[in-house]
């Protein structure tokens, strides 16, 4: 109870509440897609398509022209001297302080794919980031159908409520007249009304409960839910038809994780790329423009503009080296995503045999409780007749009343949980 009273504490004082669409009803399918829509993490998504165009827009900027500027000063202990002399000439003498500045552009021929691998690796790490975004808005659904399903089992607990008040009131009726022609006494009439106060005190739980389980639901899907009866009981098809069931149980596993699995071996693929690309020789054109002092003539001691350009060829052969430790470290990632897969596989198959478990289960236990109701209702109407005739007491009559508000408060949980469990399966399976 006191994680109810906090829960309805931080209702309360919310400051902003949802958005109001009177006069609705919800399916859980929509609500499913409402929480979806209402969650915070949906703006993420549009943000990861943002990046991802901004990142692959930066890496195919070096396509383009690259303009790079340079400076230097350097002093030099030696410059170069002539080991001879020309008659009637003064040989020009080199400063050894020297200067230049450049501006340099170049224009990348080929790269040996790196660039192109660049831009499907930053692809395939969108897609990791989406297929994982997916992940997370798929755990919705749980807590969906927890609140979801909770506020269905408290509505017919409160329905259930009011049939055994209603038995309480008329049975009330029946002893105040058999008080009044002598054949009960005021102490029958009061355990009734003891009886009342405390059914009534169950029905003011209950729906407390419920607002609680309303508001946190109202604020899960942004809207705002006012009475239970806005929430549409779902009758799936597998609740009476075996053959449906068989088809569920035996349905692909469309789960967003195996996406995410899927997406993480593109970018492992990616990666080998890279690093075969890397080990590619590159191509280069470029032309560099300077001013400063030499120039291109080494004679000259003089500041003065130069450029000079041409075509650039560099191969790094010393990363060939690890492209065999590179398959290695592939292979090796792509078993470990593998086998988080089986694993991952390996769990939902078996959540699925348990919840399976659990639904017959359910089955089985309902195909009792009507015969049960009925035989209690049959014991329950006797006793109300007996007490009438004096020939029972009010005390069996209560004990008869509860015996049979137990017995239709199991089928009625019963029932929900089969219901819940069907929906719980096909949350496991994405079916």
């Amino acid at each position: 109870m006191s994680f109810i009273i906090s829960v309805l504490l931080s209702l309360f004082l919310q400051p902003d509440g949802p958005a109001d669409i009177p006069e609705s009803c919800y399916t859980i399918e929509m609500c499913y897609e409402l929480a979806r829509e209402n969650y915070p993490l949906v703006r993420q998504y549009d943000l990861i398509g943002v990046t991802e165009q901004f990142t692959l827009k930066n890496a195919y900027t070096h396509y383009f022209p690259q303009v790079s500027i340079s400076g230097k000063a350097t002093y030099q202990t030696d410059v170069i001297s002539y080991p001879f002399t020309l008659p009637d000439q003064d040989l020009p003498i080199l400063s050894r302080d020297q200067y230049q500045a450049m501006v340099e552009l170049s224009q990348m021929l080929w790269d040996g794919g790196e660039i192109a691998a660049n831009r499907r690796d930053i692809r395939a790490k969108s897609d990791i980031e989406r297929a994982e975004y997916e992940v997370n808005m798929y755990s919705l659904r749980e807590r969906v159908n927890g609140l979801f399903f909770g506020i269905l089992l408290i509505r017919e607990q409160i329905s259930q409520v009011n049939i055994v008040l209603e038995t309480y009131l008329n049975n009330q009726e029946k002893i105040r007249s058999c008080l009044e022609n002598g054949v009960a006494n005021q102490t029958d009439l009061d355990m009734i009304e003891v009886e009342l106060i405390s059914n009534r005190q169950q029905k003011v739980k209950l729906e407390t409960l419920m607002d609680a389980y309303l508001k946190m639901l109202s604020l899960m899907l942004g809207v705002q839910i006012r009475d239970s009866d806005e929430l549409v009981k779902p009758v799936p098809d597998a609740l009476n038809d075996s053959e449906k069931m068989f088809a569920l149980l035996n349905a692909e596993i469309m789960r967003p994780e195996l996406k995410v699995f899927e997406a993480r071996e593109r970018q492992i693929g990616t990666q080998w790329d890279y690093w075969m690309a890397s080990g590619m020789p590159k191509v280069k054109l470029f032309i560099k423009g300077a001013y400063g002092r030499p120039t291109m003539n080494i004679l000259s001691d003089k500041f003065g503009p130069f450029a000079y350009g041409g075509i650039t060829f560099q191969w790094n052969i010393s990363e060939l080296y690890y492209l065999s430790l590179g398959k290695h470290v592939i292979s090796s990632s792509k078993t470990q995503i593998d086998n988080g897969r089986q694993t991952f596989l390996f769990n939902i198959n078996l959540q699925s045999e348990q919840q399976a478990a659990e639904i017959q289960r359910y089955r089985k236990i309902m195909s009792d409780d009507d015969m049960v109701i009925t035989l209690r209702e049959k014991v329950r109407k006797a006793t109300e007749v007996g007490v009438i005739n004096g020939t029972k007491s009010t005390s069996d009559l209560i004990t008869e009343v509860n015996k049979e508000q137990i017995a239709r408060q199991e089928k009625i949980v019963h029932e929900m949980e089969l219901i819940k469990a069907i929906y719980e399966l096909k949350t496991i399976k994405n079916n």
